[in-house]
C-alpha cells in the first residue's frame, strides 16, 4: 500500500493557526464536531475522508481471512479514533438529524 500525503495548511497562515487551534482542542477533547471543524478549516475534510475511506475499505476486505481478521479489526478501530475518523461521525450523526 503506497502512502499519499494529505497537505495541511502551511504553518504561519491564517488557515495554519486555526488548523492548530483547533486540532490541539481535539486532542484535549476528543470531540467529533471540533475535529470536523478543524478539518474543515483546514481544507482537508475531503482528502481526509477519501483517504480514510479507502484504508476501511482496505481492511475490511481482509476481515474474512481468519489468521488476520483481528488485525484488521483493530486497524479499523484504530481508523476511527483518529481525528479524521472523528470528524466522519460527526458528518454522519448530524446528516442522520
Amino acid at each position: 500500500m503506497h502512502k499519499n500525503l494529505i497537505k495541511v495548511p502551511e504553518k504561519g497562515t491564517y488557515k495554519g493557526q486555526l488548523f492548530k487551534q483547533w486540532s490541539d482542542e481535539f486532542r484535549h477533547t476528543h470531540a467529533d464536531h471540533i475535529a470536523y471543524i478543524a478539518l474543515n478549516f483546514g481544507g482537508v475534510l475531503d482528502a481526509c475522508r477519501t483517504k480514510l475511506d479507502s484504508l476501511v475499505q482496505y481492511h475490511r476486505q481482509h476481515l474474512s481471512d481468519s489468521q488476520n481478521a483481528a488485525r484488521h479489526s483493530r486497524a479499523i478501530e484504530r481508523l476511527q479514533n483518529t481525528m479524521t475518523g472523528a470528524a466522519m461521525s460527526y458528518e454522519s450523526s448530524f446528516r442522520h438529524h
